[in-house]
């Protein structure tokens, strides 16, 4: 069983983004050996919705980062620090972003509370 986990948190070692896994896999390895099939099963799903929750935050950030970037800061002057008038739009521009993901979820969950 901890043969197992080891080989698995090494292969996922491989990769830098999920080097937090691999650790977190590796920790709750030994734990899981001690656990019935269905535990086994449910922690197994559980880290796997934790893994693809910090994919899409680092995906969100990628996409906001990018987009603020490209409507705030894509004509500036090349220099090391953006210009206060940036700073202002890349602040609003994140901040529009979130209220917009915000709403988009809070939909979402009505949706989904309706339909149950």
């Amino acid at each position: 069983c901890r043969a197992q986990a080891l080989a698995g948190a090494k292969a996922r070692r491989g990769r830098p983004e999920q080097s937090r896994a691999a650790n977190s896999l590796l920790r709750t390895a030994s734990n899981r050996c001690h656990m019935s099939a269905a535990e086994q099963q449910a922690a197994a799903l559980q880290q796997l919705r934790s893994e693809v929750q910090a994919q899409a935050q680092r995906d969100l950030m990628t996409k906001m980062t990018e987009k603020c970037f490209a409507k705030c800061a894509a004509n500036s002057k090349g220099g090391s620090r953006l210009e206060r008038s940036e700073q202002m739009c890349v602040g609003m521009c994140v901040d529009r972003y979130v209220d917009v993901m915000n709403a988009v979820n809070e939909a979402l969950v009505a949706r989904q509370r309706d339909r149950s």
